[in-house]
């Protein structure tokens, strides 16, 4: 960028933000667009001297520009600045509106909409700055529509139908100020223009966007027909969705630690403006694996990139009950501003209204803990501004255009980091080598590493080495580490409830090989299953992150592991629900595949009677009710 469009942009986050403190970093992003120089912070700081001296030229007082801790704020006084004015005529004009004043409130309404004098910041070429331009002009529609919906009740329609008619080749999926046309038509005694108005929009939406109109604009067409009034008593259709943009977002991890690489990867991947399609990126992972904390982490770092809004949910797929799709759906339109009265009942119809009313926005929608990929279909916007991030203990790969990111647990000095941070540094510091003890005991996984830690800051007279040694003996760790809503057993136990009978029997099983790795030919002879069957069960619990890929044999063919803390969780499940007998065959073969070696089928067929039928078994489904 020249240096005068980096002093452009850099002068206009400060007056976006007047007022207010602006960080370097976010300026060195308006800057170059995420890709800065080695010197930008330099060129930051040159940027705004410059500003200084320029001001400084023309008269203006000193410390118009202040540098704060992180990074600089402009100071300037309201009625210099044009944002703030629009804001202050708009809240005059609501609560002139308010108090029943409807003439005031058009002449607020109006005052604001002058300042408007062209495309808001049209000549500086920054994502960031062009980001927070589209937002304004989004809030002058919606400013515009609330003005002309008291001018129509106001019983001035027929002035309106030019400025309206240029409004709607402008915004032709607008669907309000359609509404708004065919009613100012219709009060003109037009209501052939009105009807063609409406058969012209129902084009659009239906050849853009596969949707039939919004319930608002059926209405409007409804009462024309039947030759309602349309003048002040046909006004009082629904209030628009709120001006503020949903915010839903859970907070932010104040303790989050590392996983850089993963940040990197997920904001490059949904920080691509890829038009044609909307972005989804899925944050895939083991039980307790930090998916959820790292979603929203990084959802925080890509607000202003969706400066329309950020929708949440948590599905609940890994749960026995989890949410539907409808209470979804409906959560998310009552966040955009929709009142029930004007959600529809059936699915299909409330999904093509929450993509209609997505349509031409740019919001980011996180959905956490999804079940599978058909819950995610159902739930992705219908424009290309719009981005979704998942996060998944199954694959969803199936998912057209879905980038997949498989989160892993934990490196050691992350995992020793957060640990740290939880438990204090004097402890650690002071006994490195149990700390570490407990660490590589937790598996590296951020759950079982965070709910070692909060117990033990829990219990500050309870030293590092005496929890390790309680950590060593198997029959007890997983109890140690349960700390409050932290445990890794309850956060597994419904995922395996889930499991469809023949996985969850095969999965016990297999933890009883004491986390040694395995062919798929050894979890048909410990499985009882034929080798078909077991090679697609153990499909089935990779895709559900319950069995690990841990390698490939001489032969080409796949390795597997079941993870220890898993396994630990596994085995006690497996003396509760296996009979004795069976656990006993488990083990025989066991040895009886460790004495033979190798990984070849005819040892196999040597060791094992394969069932009569090698047929294609039959597909797996979760045992839960399909209420998706």
């Amino acid at each position: 960028m020249p240096r005068k469009s980096r002093q452009f942009a850099v002068l206009a986050l400060l007056l976006l933000d007047v007022n207010k403190p602006v960080s370097s970093k976010r300026l060195v992003e308006a800057v170059w667009n995420g890709c800065p120089p080695t010197t930008a912070a330099e060129q930051i700081q040159t940027c705004v001297w410059r500003l200084r001296r320029s001001f400084a030229r023309i008269g203006a007082q000193d410390g118009l520009i202040e540098t704060t801790a992180s990074g600089y704020a402009l100071h300037l006084r309201e009625d210099w600045v044009d944002t703030s004015m629009f804001d202050r005529h708009v809240s005059e004009a609501e609560i002139a509106r308010t108090n029943g004043d409807n003439q005031a409130a058009i002449s607020g309404f109006r005052q604001a909409l002058r300042l408007f004098r062209g495309p808001v910041l049209a000549e500086v070429n920054s994502m960031i700055v062009q980001a927070a331009a589209a937002t304004w002009e989004k809030r002058r529609l919606a400013v515009l529509e609330e003005c002309i919906e008291l001018e129509l009740a106001s019983g001035v329609a027929a002035g309106l139908v030019p400025e309206l008619t240029v409004l709607v080749d402008e915004n032709p999926l607008r669907e309000r100020l359609r509404c708004q046309l065919m009613l100012a038509l219709s009060a003109d005694d037009r209501r052939a223009e009105a009807l063609a108005a409406y058969r012209e929009g129902r084009g659009l939406t239906v050849a853009k966007l596969g949707l039939e109109p919004g319930p608002r604009l059926q209405e409007v067409q409804r009462m024309i027909l039947a030759g309602s009034p349309t003048s002040s008593a046909a006004a009082p259709l629904p209030q628009p969705p709120p001006v503020r943009p949903p915010g839903q977002l859970p907070a932010d991890v104040t303790d989050f630690v590392g996983r850089s690489g993963y940040v990197a990867e997920v904001l490059g991947l949904l920080n691509v403006d890829v038009r044609g399609g909307v972005r989804i990126c899925a944050l895939l992972g083991r039980c307790g694996a930090g998916k959820t904390a790292l979603a929203v982490h990084i959802a925080h770092q890509l607000r202003s990139r969706f400066p329309d809004g950020q929708l949440y949910a948590d599905l609940g797929g890994s749960q026995r009950a989890h949410a539907t799709v409808d209470d979804v759906l409906r959560g998310f339109l009552h966040a955009l501003g929709y009142p029930d009265s004007w959600i529809p009942a059936a699915r299909h119809e409330r999904a093509a209204m929450y993509r209609s009313v997505l349509a031409e926005r740019r919001v980011l929608v996180v959905l956490d803990d999804v079940a599978d990929a058909a819950q995610v279909q159902q739930l992705l916007p219908g424009g290309p501004d719009a981005a979704v991030l998942v996060t998944s203990r199954t694959s969803v790969t199936e998912l057209p255009g879905v980038s997949p990111v498989e989160v892993g647990v934990l490196p050691e000095g992350e995992a020793v980091e957060l640990f740290t941070r939880i438990v204090g540094t004097d402890r650690c510091h002071a006994e490195p080598v149990s700390r570490n003890q407990i660490i590589r005991a937790a598996g590296y996984l951020p759950l079982s590493v965070r709910s070692a830690g909060a117990r033990l800051a829990a219990r500050p007279y309870l030293s590092l080495a005496r929890f390790a040694d309680r950590l060593r003996d198997p029959e007890r760790r997983l109890d140690e580490l349960a700390h409050g809503g932290l445990d890794v057993r309850d956060s597994l136990a419904p995922s395996v409830r889930r499991l469809p009978a023949e996985a969850r029997n095969l999965w016990w099983r297999l933890s009883l090989l004491q986390g040694r790795d395995f062919p798929a030919w050894v979890a048909a002879v410990v499985g009882d299953v034929a080798p078909l069957l077991a090679e697609k069960l153990l499909d089935f619990l990779v895709d559900r992150r319950l069995v690990d890929v841990v390698g490939v044999d001489p032969a080409g063919m796949p390795r597997y592991r079941v993870d220890e803390l898993f396994g630990l969780y596994a085995r006690k499940r497996a003396q509760e629900e296996l009979p004795e007998s069976a656990r006993a065959r488990v083990l025989s073969r066991t040895a009886q595949c460790s004495a033979v070696g190798g990984t070849t089928m005819t040892k196999y067929l040597d060791l094992y009677e394969v069932y009569a039928t090698d047929d294609e078994p039959a597909e797996l489904v979760d045992e839960s009710e399909d209420d998706q």
